[in-house]
């Protein structure tokens, strides 16, 4: 099987990352790890180095004399305020951007809402996450799954009297990167929120969609300086 015929089964937007790891490496029809772990192993950037073996693994077919990959290590980010958040509630985009900062929407899951999705059941309000849009506008599974999201009131009421325009995933990027923002600032802020919020980890699992709770823990939920102050407070 080659190398194509191993990526069959990706979506657009990872054939093209895959094809970039292809070009970094010289990967041929013949290339076997020997070939280049060592260059995989002096990347320095962990995550960077895991992501890249676990394209490579793909690419190539096999896991027999890969590099070990490194355990993920969190990503730090400047956090919004609140304030920084809701001066959007207005925008154009204010829909998407409150779906990320207050119920923890990926960006393409963000892009693809619709208000039938924001519902009211037996007194309780959540979105419906169905449906992630790539920047080649297919639309595909979100990465974490299908889920239910409970949002507040409050959140409920905005989403359904909001505008929904269709823009991709890498456009709000750029727009919202203009205005001192990012969308994976945005899930970090909630997950944080979250975690600081709640004694119950599970409840963060869930709301985030993640298969085990060492990701929402140990990647998305950041230590801030007064969290610090804090702990040193309470001991």
């Amino acid at each position: 099987m080659g190398i194509y015929e191993r990526m069959s089964h990706l979506d657009e937007a990872t054939v093209v990352r895959y094809e970039r790891v292809i070009k970094r490496y010289g990967v041929k029809e013949d290339t076997k790890w020997a070939d280049i772990k060592k260059e995989v192993e002096k990347v320095r950037n962990p995550n960077t180095r895991r992501s890249e073996i676990g394209a490579l693994t793909t690419i190539l077919g096999t896991k027999e004399g890969r590099p070990k990959p490194p355990k993920p290590q969190p990503k730090v980010y400047d956090l919004p305020t609140k304030e920084d958040i809701t001066k959007f509630a207005d925008s154009p985009y204010g829909a998407y951007i409150f779906a990320m900062a207050f119920a923890g929407l990926r960006v393409g899951e963000a892009v693809a809402l619709q208000p039938q999705d924001v519902k009211a059941v037996g007194g309780k309000f959540f979105i419906d996450v169905m449906y992630s849009k790539q920047y080649t506008r297919r639309i595909k599974e979100p990465k974490s799954g299908t889920g239910r999201v409970l949002i507040p009131e409050w959140l409920y009421d905005y989403l359904r009297g909001a505008d929904y325009p269709d823009v991709l995933p890498n456009s709000l990027y750029k727009w919202m990167k203009r205005r001192g923002l990012t969308p994976h600032q945005l899930r970090h802020y909630y997950a944080t929120f979250l975690v600081r919020k709640t004694a119950n980890p599970e409840l963060v699992r869930r709301q985030l969609r993640h298969s085990n709770i060492t990701t929402t823990l140990s990647i998305y939920a950041q230590v801030e300086t007064e969290d610090e102050s804090a702990l040193l407070d309470a001991l």
